[in-house]
Order: C-alpha cells, then structure tokens, then sequence
C-alpha cells in the first residue's frame, strides 16, 4: 500500500515508522527541510520538502497513487485542505486527518474526509481514565 503523510513531526513521523516497519510504502511531505533530513536519516529516502496544501507538492510526493492520504499537521486547516486536495484532485481513496477543535470533526466528515482523529477528545478521554482511577484509589483509602 502506498501512504502520503502530510506533516512529519511526532504524529506523522510515528505514523510513517509504523507503516514502514508492516512493509508499506510511504512519502513524508513537511515544510521543514530540517525535520525532512531527520526523518531520511532516521526511516530513508521517504520526505521531501513541500507545503501539503499545494497542489505541486502533492504531485511530486505521488498523491495520484496514494492508497491512503494522511494529514498531521498541528492545524486544522491545513489538514483539511491538503485531504480535500488529495481527493478531489489526486484521487486519493481513503483520507484521515487530524482534527484538534471539536467542532470540525462534523464539518471535516460532511467535507468528505473519511476519518477523522480528534486529538483533544483522545487527551482528555486518557486523562479522565488515569484520574478515574487515582481516584477510586483515594476513596477507598478514605473508608
């Protein structure tokens, strides 16, 4: 399976290591040349420099053959126009974006994104399990 991950910081790069790792194909897409010689270091020849809301980036990274088009950026609208981007004009059958403001999570889905993440319902479900459980420890050392 082919991958295009927009973003290569933490979530992008993790996401391109593990898809790497099961034997997929992936291209890294980040503005940062710096963090883009980091991750050819670190997983090989997979990134290239180029603004994942550009269409010519798009290409160059081969978006007209992604199975699957990921968006990691830190912000919603740049993750929103790259997965429209991906499948509007490159096709791209299966889109997943990170979403951080609640609210988008509908307006990404009625704006065909397939799935969508949202990272601030993960962070908070995860701190409600851990704080769930400190503190049933702490009400039965009260009894």
């Amino acid at each position: 399976m082919y991958v295009v991950i927009v973003g290569g910081g933490r979530v992008g790069s993790a996401i391109a290591r593990w898809l790497i790792d099961a034997d997929h194909e992936v291209t890294v897409v980040d503005v940062d040349s710096s963090r883009c010689a980091v991750l050819e270091e670190e997983l090989g020849s997979v990134a290239i420099v180029g603004d994942g809301t550009e269409a010519g980036s798009l290409a160059k990274a081969g978006a007209n053959r992604a199975d699957i088009f990921i968006a990691t950026t830190a912000k919603d609208d740049e993750n929103l126009v790259a997965c429209q981007l991906a499948k509007r004009s490159f096709g791209a059958s299966r889109t997943v974006s990170l979403v951080d403001i609640d609210d988008h999570d509908r307006i990404f889905g009625i704006l065909g994104v397939d799935i969508t993440v949202n990272t601030t319902q993960l962070l908070l479900g995860q701190v409600q399990r851990e704080l769930a459980e400190v503190l049933a420890e702490e009400a039965q050392s009260l009894e």
